[in-house]
């Protein structure tokens, strides 16, 4: 299985915003300096998932994103679906429509890999997003915040 890239950089926004302090705020413009990618990339990820609830985001001079209350017990694999859902790309693993498939009404490889995909997301949620944190005093994290 292949995350898209919409997928790819909303792990990375999340994971980033675990290490804010909570009185503290980010941007997209510090995110987007931060994960070494467009600005333009991170508008509609950090839109959707201030929409989810996952991310708070205030307007304004002082303004900006954090985490959500609550957010570091979210499951990965339901980050990982939502992600996936709320991307422009196509999401599914096996597409029978391009080119069409004279196969479709006997082969089972649709549903199969449907299943499989969800397993994967079960899989995932026995993991929840505060898990994948590190702990701050880790050297490479220090480094990396240091950027």
């Amino acid at each position: 299985m292949q995350l898209n890239r919409f997928t790819d950089l909303g792990l990375r926004v999340l994971l980033s915003l675990q290490y804010l302090p909570e009185s503290e705020l980010s941007t997209v413009e510090n995110l987007a300096k931060q994960l070494n990618v467009s600005r333009n990339h991170l508008v509609k990820i950090v839109y959707f998932m201030a929409q989810a609830g996952w991310i708070e985001s205030f307007k304004g001079r002082n303004g900006g994103i954090r985490l959500a209350a609550g957010s570091q017990q979210l499951q990965l694999g339901s980050i990982v679906q939502a992600l996936e859902e709320a991307s422009s790309e196509i999401t599914t693993l096996i597409n029978c429509q391009q080119p069409p498939c004279s196969m479709t009404e006997f082969c089972f490889l649709p549903q199969m890999f449907n299943q499989a995909q969800q397993a994967f997301y079960a899989s995932l949620n026995q993991y929840t997003l505060k898990q994948l944190q590190v702990p701050a005093t880790n050297q490479a994290v220090i480094k990396w915040l240091a950027q």
